[in-house]
Parts: structure tokens; sequence; C-alpha cells
């Protein structure tokens, strides 16, 4: 499968299971409230850290490690004996500290759920880092939409039946983790095999610095709640935080398959010595991450409340907050397409600095402007660190790979972006819009999608040429 169609085939599970999470937290969050809902992203938060700490790294490294074609089953082997290791290690702190844990989550008896959800959520990243590494990113890519329609089942489910608190939320997270794992584990072709000690340190370097990557990600991804928590905003505002810190990350689902999909791609060829070939896939990747998320900044400016009305009135409030995070993750796109590509050619240890003044960085602004601005201070933090690991990932990447950037390509997206939300805007003052009309808001959001692709379509011929090119009827 070429390159472009994996990306679409991982692009569209992605977008699938978006659209299906946008679907149950509106649902959710109309059922439950803002303020139910924020001690439970304030949980999830803390997991996804607890899996990044267990040993994301040690995923990378397998990654990478399968990517290259040699030794394959060892390496598994070793990632998955490392793993369990970490997860002993980790999950003995959680229930030694369990107090402390339930206190700052706000939620009792919070602490062995996240013990089981650390298990069943290593698990499954493990499964999908080696049908990634072993060049099935498509394949992996269809676990996300089974493992999220089976949460939201079973979260609507609880919440029908009149179960709505956070425990049994989380008990439907674990159960579809558990399951879509087994379901990844039967289609994996490859079987572990006992690696020899020079493999199990061969993972452990490479992971001694692709770790921090994933602190990288995750600090990006929910330092900001973290902090918010932290300095006790209310749960009500963390959780019309996290509705459009969500928003934003739809947007970004695009970029991320890009990079997603590219990895083993350009880890193969940095193995067989064709430095050509990966600069131009590095170009195509700069051509068309911000695809989706240039014009949902454009559109978030001028419809954002009313996007953010679909969740209720109450989150409403979030339309500044969504705009700059929206931002945020438009910068980071581009980051995350450096440090990825510099993963890929081995240099997992210049990664590992970038990653490090991203997070210092981070953390830092996101104390400092919390503390002075509350959760307005949270987004810009988070926005000034992507542009921080931007620059260095930029500068970095150049030095072992010719990275041409595709100025009139991105000048062309920025252009039918502008017209777009011109006329959604124009559109909006004529029919008065009430940000919490739904049905209006959806017809404005097709509007806008429409004239953006009409006019990115007359502008660049780059732009036709790789629909065409990536049909599934082309050859």
């Amino acid at each position: 499968m070429r390159i472009g169609q994996t990306s679409v085939v991982h692009f569209v599970s992605q977008v699938l299971t978006s659209l299906l999470g946008f679907v149950v937290t509106v649902y959710l969050a109309r059922e439950l409230g803002s303020e139910l809902l924020g001690n439970y992203f304030l949980v999830v938060a803390v997991l996804v850290w607890l899996k990044v700490l267990s040993g994301q790294g040690i995923q990378m490294a397998v990654r990478k490690r399968i990517s290259e074609g040699e030794r394959r089953r060892q390496f598994l082997g070793a990632g998955f004996g490392l793993q369990l290791l970490a997860f002993v290690v980790v999950a003995t702190g959680v229930l030694a500290f369990r107090e402390q844990v339930d206190a700052f989550v706000r939620v009792d008896g919070a602490a062995l759920p996240l013990v089981a959800l650390l298990f069943t959520g290593l698990l499954l990243w493990q499964v999908m880092a080696a049908l990634e590494g072993d060049h099935r990113v498509h394949v992996a890519s269809l676990l996300r939409p089974l493992d999220r329609t089976l949460r939201s089942g079973l979260q609507v489910a609880v919440v029908v039946a009149g179960f709505g608190t956070v425990w049994w939320l989380l008990t439907g997270y674990a159960v579809a983790e558990l399951v879509t794992s087994v379901v990844g584990l039967a289609l994996l072709s490859l079987r572990p095999r006992l690696p020899t000690r020079e493999q199990v340190v061969d993972v452990v370097d490479y992971a001694r610095y692709s770790w921090f990557s994933g602190i990288e990600s995750r600090t990006f991804a929910s330092m900001d709640t973290l902090v918010l928590g932290a300095f006790a905003v209310s749960s009500g505002l963390i959780g019309v935080y996290e509705i459009a810190w969500n928003l934003a990350s739809i947007l970004a689902v695009f970029g991320a398959s890009i990079a997603t999909t590219l990895f083993p791609a350009i880890s193969k060829l940095d193995n067989e010595d064709d430095p050509e070939a990966i600069s131009g896939l590095v170009e195509d990747s700069l051509a068309y991450s911000g695809l989706f998320v240039i014009p949902g900044l454009a559109g978030c400016v001028v419809l954002g409340d009313a996007v953010l009305g679909v969740y209720g009135a109450e989150f409403t409030k979030g339309w500044l907050v969504l705009v700059v995070l929206v931002f945020a993750r438009l910068v980071y796109v581009y980051e995350s397409q450096f440090t990825s590509v510099l993963a890929a050619l081995d240099h997992p240890d210049v990664a590992f600095r970038v990653n490090v003044a991203f997070v210092g960085t981070n953390l830092v602004l996101n104390v400092v402007l919390v503390a002075a601005f509350g959760w307005l201070g949270a987004a810009v933090a988070t926005t000034t660190s992507a542009v921080v690991g931007l620059v260095l990932g930029y500068v970095f990447l150049r030095r072992y790979v010719a990275l041409p950037v595709p100025r009139r390509e991105l000048a062309n997206q920025v252009g039918a972006a502008v017209a777009m939300a011109v006329v959604v805007y124009a559109a909006r003052e004529a029919i008065a819009l009430d940000p919490t009309n739904t049905v209006l808001t959806f017809v404005l959001i097709g509007v806008g999608a429409s004239v953006y692709f009409l006019v990115l379509s007359g502008l660049s011929q780059r732009f036709r040429a790789t629909v065409q090119r990536n049909l599934p009827t082309a050859r």
C-alpha cells in the first residue's frame, strides 16, 4: 500500500474515532455536566502520564527496531519483557501513594482502576507499536476505532443504566482496551522470542532517549490540565478546557497520521542510506500536515463559540481558549514531524534535546501563566512551548537531511482558509446564528469545508495531483 493511501486509511480511522468520541462526549457532557466530566478528564490525564512514564520509550524503540527488518521477533520479546517490568514498578508506586492519587484526581478509590487501565493501555500501545514497526500502520490504525467504539458503547450504556459515575466510566475504558488488545494480538503476525542480552541493551539504549518524546507529547496534551488541577481551578472550567482541547486535537489528526505512517518508511530508507528519498518524504509531510488544522483555525475564529455550543450553553465561554489551543495544535503538528523524523533517522538523542527544551518551557510557563491568568494562561503556555520545539526541531533536523519547505503549498492552504472564513462569517451574520443552534452550526461547518477544498483545488495543482494519485482506483 502506498504511503499516501496508508496515511489516508490511518486518517479516516482517526477521524471516525474522533467523531465518535465527539458525539459521545456531547452526550456525556449534557447528561453528567462539566464538573463530573472534569473529574473524569483529570483521571485520564494522570493515566496517560503513567502510561508514558511506564515505557512509551520502549514502544518507540520496538517500533524502530522492528521497522529495520532484522531480528524482529527478538526485539518484540525484549519490548514485552521490559514493558512488564516497567508496569510492575509504576503500579506499585500508584498503590503505595493511593491516598494522594485519590485526592489529586478528586475521586475516591481511583488508584485501583488506574492500575487496571495502566495494564490494558500499555498492552494496547505495545501491540500497536509492533504493528506499525511491521509496516502495517493501516492495520494498527483500525484498532483505534474499535477501542473507541467499544469504550463509547460501554460508557453510554452505564450512563443510561443510571451508573453515571467516574468509576463506571473508567471501567468501560479498561474493558474496551483489553478487548482491543486481544484483537490486535490476533492480527499481529510476529510472535515474540527470547532476546539476547545485546538486544535488550539495544532497546534500552534507544528507549533512554525516546522515552522523553512520550513525555513531550504528553506534556503538550495534558500538562496544562494537571497544572489547572494543581491550582484548584474548578472542575467545570477544566471540563470546558478539555472539550476545547479535544476539538483542537480532532483538527490535527491528519498531521499525526502522516507522522505515524512515515516513521517506519523513513526508518527503512535510513537503513538503506537513501537521503534523497527521505528529504522528499519530509517535504511531502510538511506540505500536507496542516491540511485540516489551518482551515480549522480560521473556522474557530469565526465559529468557535457555536461549535462549543454543541456541547451545551455553558461551554461557549471557552471560545478564546479554543482558538489559542487550535493555534498550538497547528504549530505542534509541524514540530512533531521534525522530532519524529529525527527519531526515525536513529537520532533519538537529538530529539531528546528538543523534547527537554519543550517540556521545560511548557512546565515553567504553565505554572507561571496559570497562576497569573488562569485557564487562558495554560493555553498560551502550551502554544509557546510548541513554538520553541518547532524552531529547535527545524534547526537540528537540517543537520542530517535536506529540508525544503513547501512555501507555495502552505500559502495556498492559508489563502483557501481565509476565503473560507470570509464566507462563513458572512453567512453567520446573515442568519444571525444563535451559538446553541446545533443544526445551523453544522450546516455552516459543511459550507466552510466545501469552500476551503474547492478554493484549494483551484489554487494548488500539487494538491489536485496528490488526490488523483492516491485514489483507490489509482495504480
